[in-house]
């Protein structure tokens, strides 16, 4: 698996791998198992939050988990690791104040066994705290060592250029990464998100990341597995004939869809107007083997301009 070179500094694998449910539904046998194979691919890039997952347990056992694998294999100066803090966790947590974000940043250090995070996401906004004390209170922690890079998730576009504008007229950290939901179905936009900031990107969105220079990590970009069965397609998705595009030009390659998705996402930056895209996914060992094989996918200029003219 390539490196790619972000902007802020972060060298990173062309596919991150989401840790979600490691520890709680995915046994711990199992998690090092999808680790192990990730890693020995090449991968680098992996992503977890404070509150993984809380709705299947306490929200402690993704970080734990992942804690004890770094430390049994002592790969963590191998491992670019992102965590988030912001989202609610059985009823406490909710927010990004100054208290929250110094709180949850040494519980996030204290589970996953190391002294410094690589990518720390505002997991969600929070309207309800000022830009300037939650954007202060990051920089804080990148001052201090405990946090190298800064990004956000679940953000509206015009949320993020503020908090930017805020932090750069008081010399404080950006943030340089957006992780944000995106896949090559089309979203049903009348479809309100779970959560107010959760849509799935739009083509302004991704315009606006192209010009700021700022990749994308695209979570929940294969659809619960929608498209190698149409049947998991979540609500907010429209199947039809992009689904049945990507199924037929895939069965012609010889991969699964979920791989040439990933071949799509990984080289959207050659088209004019979007940025560079990280996949983040998780999947068994052999799902995560056939997945990748998208980065071996070559497509021409032509397919791709063909993909994304597709209605």
């Amino acid at each position: 698996m390539k490196k790619i070179l972000l902007p802020n500094g972060l060298n990173v694998s062309e596919v991150a791998l989401g840790a979600m449910m490691f520890g709680s539904t995915t046994s711990k046998k199992e998690s090092y198992e999808v680790l192990d194979t990730y890693m020995d691919m090449g991968g680098n890039f992996i992503d977890t939050s404070n509150n993984y997952a809380h709705w299947a347990g306490t929200g402690d056992e993704s970080e734990t988990l992942l804690g004890e694998w770094l430390t049994e294999r002592g790969c963590r100066d191998r491992v670019i690791l992102a965590t988030k803090v912001g989202f609610d966790r059985h009823g406490q947590g909710a927010g990004l104040k100054k208290e929250q974000i110094e709180y949850w940043i040494d519980e996030s250090l204290r589970k996953l066994k190391t002294d410094y995070i690589d990518l720390y996401y505002a997991h969600t906004d929070d309207t309800n705290t000022p830009i300037e004390e939650t954007m202060e209170a990051f920089d804080r922690l990148v001052k201090k060592g405990k946090v190298r890079t800064l990004g956000s998730s679940n953000f509206d576009t015009w949320r993020l250029a503020e908090a930017n504008m805020t932090a750069e007229n008081n010399g404080w950290t950006p943030y340089t990464v957006m992780q944000q939901r995106l896949s090559y179905l089309n979203p049903k936009f009348a479809e309100a998100p779970k959560y107010a900031y959760n849509e799935v990107v739009n083509r302004e969105r991704l315009r606006f990341l192209c010009d700021k220079n700022m990749p994308l990590v695209s979570y929940a970009c294969l659809c619960k597995g929608a498209y190698e069965d149409p049947a998991r397609l979540p609500n907010e998705y429209e199947g039809g004939t992009r689904l049945e595009f990507i199924r037929n030009m895939a069965a012609e390659k010889g991969v699964n869809p979920s791989a040439l998705v990933v071949a799509w996402l990984t080289n959207l930056h050659r088209c004019k107007g979007f940025p560079r895209v990280i996949p983040l996914f998780s999947a068994t060992p052999e799902q995560l083997k056939q997945n990748l094989r998208g980065l071996e996918l070559l497509l021409s200029d032509e397919e791709l301009a063909l993909m994304n003219e597709i209605k």
